[in-house]
C-alpha cells in the first residue's frame, strides 16, 4: 500500500509538473460597428507566483476605448474583465472577444462561467459628450451578450436584454451576474483541441457612454485516476532503476 502511495503521489506530482510548464498564450479582439474601428492585440502576459498569468492595457481608437484586466490559468480558464467607452457621437454595435491558447485537455472536461455584475454609465451624449442624463445598453436581435467558446465553438450562451439608465448626470445601471456551470465549474464538455475563449457578439451602447463587464469561463481536465497515476509513477521508478543500472556498468 505505501508503493501503491508512493508512485501516486510521484505521478501527481508529475502531471501538476507538466501542467504548470504550460504557458498560454492570448489574442484579444474589440471592433466597432459605425467607426469600423478594429483592435486586435496579443498581450504579453506575466507569470504570477500562484502559477496562473495576468494581462492589462488600455488602448484608443477613434470610435471607442478599451480598458482590460485579464487573468489565465492553464486547468484552462480566463476571467477579468473590460471597460469599453463608446468615443462616438452615435450608438454602436461592438464586439470584444479574449481567445486563450492552450495544450489539449482529453475530454470529457467540466466547465462554467459567468458574465457581470456588468456596469453600464452615462458619461456622455450631450453636447462635447458631456453626460445627458442617460445610458442605454441592448443585445443585438438573437445574439446573446456572451458566449464561451472551445475551439472556436460556442458551448454556452447568455444574456439578452435592452435597459436604459435615467436619474440626471452620471446615470448608471447594473446587470446581475449571470451565472453557469455552478458550482463553477460542474457542467458537462467537451476536450480542447487547441483553446477556450469568450466572445461579446454584438452589443450596443449609447454614444459617449461606458460599459464595465466582468467574465470567467473555466474549463477543468478530468482527475487523472488511480490507475493513471501509478502507472506514470511506476514509469518514472523504472526510468530512474534503468539509468542507475546503466551507470553502474559504465
Amino acid at each position: 500500500m505505501r508503493l501503491h502511495t508512493a508512485l501516486a503521489v510521484t505521478g501527481a506530482a508529475l502531471v501538476l509538473a507538466v501542467q504548470a510548464e504550460a504557458s498560454p498564450t492570448l489574442s484579444l479582439v474589440a471592433t466597432s460597428s459605425v467607426g469600423g474601428d478594429v483592435l486586435s492585440l496579443t498581450p504579453t502576459l506575466a507569470p504570477n507566483p500562484d502559477g496562473s498569468f495576468s494581462a492589462s492595457g488600455s488602448e484608443v481608437l477613434p470610435s471607442f476605448s478599451l480598458v482590460f484586466s485579464l487573468q489565465l490559468r492553464g486547468d484552462p480558464s480566463i476571467s477579468g474583465s473590460f471597460t469599453l467607452t463608446n468615443l462616438s457621437s452615435v450608438t454602436q454595435f461592438f464586439s470584444v472577444s479574449a481567445t486563450m491558447a492552450v495544450a489539449p485537455v482529453p475530454a470529457p472536461t467540466k466547465m462554467g462561467g459567468f458574465y457581470g455584475d456588468v456596469t453600464y454609465t452615462d458619461t456622455g451624449g450631450g453636447p462635447g459628450n458631456t453626460p445627458d442624463s442617460s445610458v442605454t445598453i441592448a443585445t443585438n436581435g438573437v445574439d446573446p451578450f456572451y458566449r464561451a467558446q472551445i475551439d472556436g465553438a460556442t458551448v454556452q450562451s447568455r444574456g439578452a436584454f435592452n435597459l436604459t439608465a435615467f436619474g440626471g448626470p452620471g446615470a448608471f445601471g447594473t446587470i446581475s451576474q449571470d451565472a453557469w456551470g455552478t458550482p463553477i465549474p460542474s457542467l458537462g464538455g467537451p476536450g480542447v483541441a487547441s483553446n477556450i475563449g469568450v466572445s461579446f457578439p454584438a452589443f450596443s451602447l449609447t454614444p459617449g457612454d461606458q460599459v464595465q463587464v466582468p467574465f470567467e469561463f473555466v474549463v477543468n481536465a478530468p482527475e487523472p485516476s488511480f490507475a493513471s497515476l501509478f502507472a506514470s509513477g511506476f514509469t518514472l521508478i523504472l526510468l530512474a532503476t534503468a539509468r542507475r543500472k546503466f551507470f553502474q556498468r559504465a
